[in-house]
């Protein structure tokens, strides 16, 4: 299978799937991202655009697609990377998954619902610590030990997370260079192949201005 699935499993991931969309797009990739999760907090990062559709199938923006819908067999072959936030609900789709991403804050309920969750199978395994004092409890069994990473959000990244649209661009104004190098390992680790060089450095960089 060609095109790279990506699952997030956990929280606090919506604005990470929004940036990792536009570095995706800034290398020609063409994106789908979908929200099966029961806070439905991707959905509603999306800017409501005039004159469209919210209750379509799929919608695009800014070159990207977004859909709550079912995914179908078409949909593998129609899109290069496909991101879907499952926050904690089980779903089907999670078979499906070349990238398995798991985000805690390491509230022991959180971790216990990401137990319930399960490891399976993919090509790649990551754990990201988000949000997270000096103590972490320990979450087994879930991914490879090379693969973790803290993420601790600036109070800008904080101020841009309640304020949920991005300023309609998805700059990555206001981030900290902490978040910036997470995101760039993250594109590194689905396409190892197209993320070295300079010509990766200008599409991170159109990235970062939103374009």
């Amino acid at each position: 299978m060609e095109c790279k699935i990506i699952g997030f499993m956990g929280l606090d991931v919506q604005d990470t799937i929004l940036y990792l969309s536009r570095i995706f797009y800034q290398m020609g990739k063409r994106v789908l991202m979908a929200d099966y999760s029961e806070s439905q907090a991707l959905y509603y990062c999306i800017p409501m655009i005039p004159g469209t559709n919210d209750y379509a199938e799929t919608i695009e923006y800014r070159g990207t697609y977004f859909t709550r819908g079912l995914l179908r067999q078409e949909n593998y072959k129609e899109y290069d990377v496909i991101m879907i936030f499952f926050g904690f609900a089980q779903h089907e789709e999670m078979e499906h998954c070349t990238h398995r991403i798991y985000t805690t804050d390491c509230e022991k309920n959180h971790i216990e619902r990401l137990k319930e969750i399960g490891k399976g199978e993919a090509d790649y395994l990551q754990l990201v610590y988000r949000n997270t004092g000096e103590e972490r409890r320990a979450v087994p069994s879930v991914v490879r030990e090379s693969c973790q990473y803290s993420c601790n959000d600036s109070t800008k990244e904080k101020k841009l997370r309640i304020q949920c649209q991005y300023n309609e661009i998805f700059s990555f104004r206001g981030i900290s260079s902490n978040f910036k190098r997470y995101l760039e390992d993250t594109v590194r680790a689905v396409f190892p192949e197209e993320s070295a060089g300079k010509e990766f450095v200008e599409h991170f960089r159109r990235a970062q201005q939103g374009a």
